[in-house]
């Protein structure tokens, strides 16, 4: 028989197939997983950057509203509406009704709040060692504000070793300055990553809400800022969490905060 000249195929041996899809294997799934570090590092710094930003804001309102906590939380929810798809400029009632939903399932769906907010400056023995003027029965308290600089040369330098008031350890400047802790809970997309960072978690976390956040396999962020006061801090009491603490201070209006 003549042959055509053209060199014979033969199929792939199945030996040969097996060891394609092994080596397919054992190269796809690193790059899967290098992607889906990728892409969940994208959405961790996104929401860096929407929380950053949130408690900039809520910071900024907290020093022109007498660090009132209501007005604080406001301002917080307000900031952070377009990162949870609510529009920022909606009505005041009708965006803290959406964002208030879209936190409620969020907390729903992972047993725990989204956010915490901590007041960590003033204290209260801040307004013990510089009140403005004696409150009245039933008032709060108030910061002594106006002309730090020249209150704390001429009063408090002569009352105070060093200006540093003997309850709070602070200055009149330092005890005129917000200082808030933003601790925000972010929920990885893919399960594996959750999985892998339930493994990473520690027993030695002091925190109870961060050591179950991390138990729970959640990303915490947390963020601490400071700003002076430009207004007269007033005592509302030192509330663990802000945001929770809200419903019970009542919803502040800031219709008469500047915006920026």
């Amino acid at each position: 028989m003549r042959s055509s000249g053209l060199p014979m195929t033969h199929p792939r041996s199945r030996p040969a197939a097996g060891a394609a899809m092994v080596e397919f294997t054992i190269i796809a799934l690193p790059l899967l997983f290098l992607a889906c570090a990728a892409f969940e590092t994208g959405r961790w710094m996104l929401a860096r950057q929407a929380v950053g930003y949130a408690l900039f804001e809520t910071a900024r309102v907290g020093t022109v509203a007498g660090a009132d906590p209501a007005a604080m939380a406001e301002a917080f929810e307000r900031a952070l509406a377009p990162a949870l798809g609510v529009d920022g400029q909606a009505d005041p009632g009708a965006l803290a009704e959406a964002v208030g939903k879209k936190m409620q399932a969020w907390a729903d769906a992972h047993g725990m709040p989204m956010a915490r907010i901590e007041q960590l400056n003033p204290i209260p023995a801040s307004f013990d060692d510089f009140p403005d003027v004696p409150a009245r029965t039933g008032q709060a308290r108030q910061l002594d504000h106006d002309h730090l600089r020249l209150r704390h040369d001429t009063v408090y330098l002569s009352r105070y070793r060093n200006g540093v008031g003997p309850r709070s350890g602070q200055t009149v400047f330092q005890a005129n300055t917000l200082v808030l802790r933003l601790t925000y809970l972010h929920a990885p997309y893919w399960p594996v990553m959750r999985a892998l960072l339930r493994q990473l978690a520690g027993a030695d976390e002091r925190d109870a809400y961060v050591r179950r956040a991390r138990e729970a396999g959640l990303v915490v962020i947390r963020k601490d800022i400071a700003m002076p006061m430009q207004s007269a801090a007033r005592e509302h009491g030192h509330a663990a969490d802000l945001l929770a603490a809200r419903s019970k201070v009542g919803k502040a209006r800031l219709s008469a905060v500047p915006a920026r």
